[in-house]
Parts: structure tokens; sequence; C-alpha cells
């Protein structure tokens, strides 16, 4: 099984911005493209810590995870993308987010 490991503090920025990146760096549109979108495909599981940063908004999460279960289903979306965080609002405010596409 081929995975890929992502420390979003660490591998992109403990500063999250907002959902574009033509409003503000460390856009949830920016580490979706260059960290989920070129590796969907690629690996079988990709492991995101989401641990170390100051907060995630609501619409960073969003971008990542919504669009990347609207995009792929969100039965693939749980086959592939592996949370990690001692955190667990985070993760329900993702796992909200991925269950409900329309919200």
């Amino acid at each position: 099984m081929k995975k890929l490991n992502i420390n979003i503090s660490k591998d992109f920025s403990k500063y999250i911005g907002p959902r574009e990146k033509r409003i503000a760096q460390f856009s949830g549109e920016d580490f979706r493209e260059k960290f989920i979108d070129e590796n969907f495909e690629i690996y079988d599981q990709i492991n995101i810590d989401l641990d170390g940063t100051l907060g995630y908004p609501w619409d960073f999460l969003d971008e990542v995870f919504g669009t990347i279960a609207r995009k792929y289903g969100k039965e693939r979306f749980h086959e592939k993308i592996n949370l990690i965080s001692n955190n667990n609002y985070v993760i329900s405010k993702i796992e909200y987010i991925v269950n409900n596409p329309d919200k």
C-alpha cells in the first residue's frame, strides 16, 4: 500500500488562511492543489496530521475536504483520507463537511 504522510503545520503552515488563494496566503485552495489534488490518484492512503496549527477556518476545511468529497465521493474520501489529530473537534467539523456536502 502506497501511503503519503502530510503534516499541515510542518509541510504547509501553522497559520491557516481562508478558502481562496486570491484572498490570502496558506488558503484551502492552495493546500488542496499542492497536496491533495496532485496525490489523490497516486497514493492508496493519505494521512493528514492536523495538529500544530493555530486553528482552522470553516471555509479552509470546506475547500480542502469538502471539495475532495464532492469531487470523488465521500466513500472514496473515507477510503483514502486518514485524519490524525488530538483535537476531535476539528475532525468532527471535517466529518460534518464531508457527510453534508450541500451545507
